[in-house]
């Protein structure tokens, strides 16, 4: 919390959790009910705006807080000893800043707003008596959890296999999916407010490099661009060079609570 009152932060009262991008996505995936909503609601009773170019959480600090995001873009970094980044990858709404920062003594990474951001702020503590309490809560943070362990995995074969214009691609279109999943976007376009640098140290690559994979994307016609707008032209062909097959993205196999059996 010190690092982002420092960085400039605002407090804002918070505004009903319904319709919240982290709601939408736990409704769309059948986990909570209406008394989960409830009791989500209750907890999540300060709205926190972040000024873009700050950081939420820093590396090497301590940081015990979730924070839901309601607005806005981020992205989790890693500084190197030599003064280079590694952005691990985009924050975005509906997810949670501070996840997995608050299991550990101190975060292993770092958290900066890309655009300004909206928050709904909880204490670690306070959520994790939310989840002794609903037990459907808990289960949404081990699928949001293993959904981001397969997103980190997608990542590293990005890096490691993918050719810089297939890793373009890639990125672009898991970026659409996850925003399409809580309503930021629609059928074929989408809001990239990230910078190319960004961009770069995202997938690996030059600033200069990404460049160039943008106009051989829009050569190809398979995006078209506008400042920060992505439209995609040709989906399948995208998917095609970008060997994208969105299944770690998608709901994960959780357990429904158990109806009553018939009565004979």
């Amino acid at each position: 919390m010190r690092a982002l009152l420092a960085a400039g932060a605002t407090v804002a009262k918070s505004q009903p959790i319904e319709g919240h991008p982290f709601v939408i996505k736990l409704l769309a995936h059948g986990v909570i009910d209406a008394q989960d909503l409830k009791a989500l609601g209750r907890v999540l009773n300060r709205k926190v705006t972040v000024k873009k170019g700050q950081d939420i959480i820093v590396q090497s600090y301590e940081y015990k807080t979730l924070d839901f995001v309601e607005s806005g873009f981020g992205f989790r970094y890693t500084l190197l000893h030599k003064g280079g980044r590694q952005i691990i990858n985009a924050v975005l709404p509906g997810d949670i800043v501070g996840f997995p920062a608050s299991f550990f003594e101190r975060s292993i990474f770092s958290v900066m707003a890309a655009t300004t951001m909206t928050l709904h702020r909880i204490s670690f503590d306070a959520f994790t008596g939310l989840c002794r309490e609903r037990t459907n809560i808990a289960i949404a943070l081990i699928s949001y959890a293993a959904r981001e362990a397969s997103v980190y995995a997608h990542h590293l074969v990005r890096a490691g296999r993918r050719s810089p214009l297939e890793r373009v691609a890639h990125g672009l279109l898991e970026m659409h999916f996850r925003l399409k999943a809580v309503g930021c976007a629609s059928a074929d376009a989408f809001e990239l407010p990230y910078s190319q640098e960004s961009i770069a140290d995202a997938i690996g690559l030059s600033a200069p490099h990404v460049n160039r994979m943008f106009s051989e994307l829009k050569r190809q016609g398979l995006i078209a661009t506008k400042n920060h707008d992505i439209q995609i032209l040709d989906k399948a062909a995208l998917q095609i060079l970008a060997e994208f097959e969105p299944s770690y993205l998608e709901r994960t196999s959780l357990p429904r609570r158990q109806t009553k059996p018939a009565q004979r």
